[in-house]
């Protein structure tokens, strides 16, 4: 069942991992799925829509969960299993922690495309870090509500408090994605 907060933008997704393993392409076209990546955030081209000065706070707490599967179709069978943004059932595993507040979320051009940027608190980016370090080449699903928004392959650990989601985003999914993390 899809809820109204899938329609508004960025997961950045805390964990705005993009998902389904594949990085950003040089040209974005199609909206971002579950096939974005996840990593360091790095210099930006030209500044984003940035969704604001101090601290987000999401309007309900971001959960990241590891994906455990994923398969084609749209019937779950069980409570840890969603559909993705792809329309394709993900099997979750447990969570990692719900994550309320952000420095920052926000759209960004980079030089190969658009990509959302999350600046995580110190707390969140400790247990962030912990977490991809262990978990490299794995998805990571980033909640919202219930829903997933977002389901990125963690590219390499991220450390530094920053996470960028990469994937074939236009403007409008990138910006779309952050609406959805900070339920703005």
């Amino acid at each position: 069942m899809r809820k109204p907060i899938i329609h508004a933008l960025v997961v950045a997704a805390l964990l705005a991992v993009a998902a389904c393993g594949s990085d950003a392409a040089s040209t974005p076209t199609g909206s971002p799925g579950p096939g974005a990546s996840a990593s360091e955030s790095a210099p930006v081209s030209s500044a984003g829509n940035p969704a604001g000065s101090g601290l987000v706070t999401a309007k309900v707490p971001v959960e990241l969960r590891p994906v455990v599967s994923v398969k084609p179709g749209m019937e779950v069978s069980g409570p840890d299993q969603v559909i993705g943004p792809d329309d394709t059932v993900y099997t979750l595993g447990p969570s990692i922690g719900q994550f309320p507040e952000f420095k920052s979320v926000r759209a960004e051009r980079t030089d190969f495309g658009w990509v959302v940027t999350i600046e995580l608190t110190a707390a969140t980016s400790a247990v962030f870090a912990q977490w991809t370090t262990a978990h490299v080449g794995e998805q990571l699903a980033v909640m919202v509500d219930g829903t997933m928004v977002s389901a990125p392959t963690i590219q390499a650990p991220i450390t530094g408090g920053s996470v960028q989601i990469s994937g074939n985003f236009t403007e409008e999914s990138a910006k779309r994605l952050v609406a959805e993390i900070t339920g703005s």
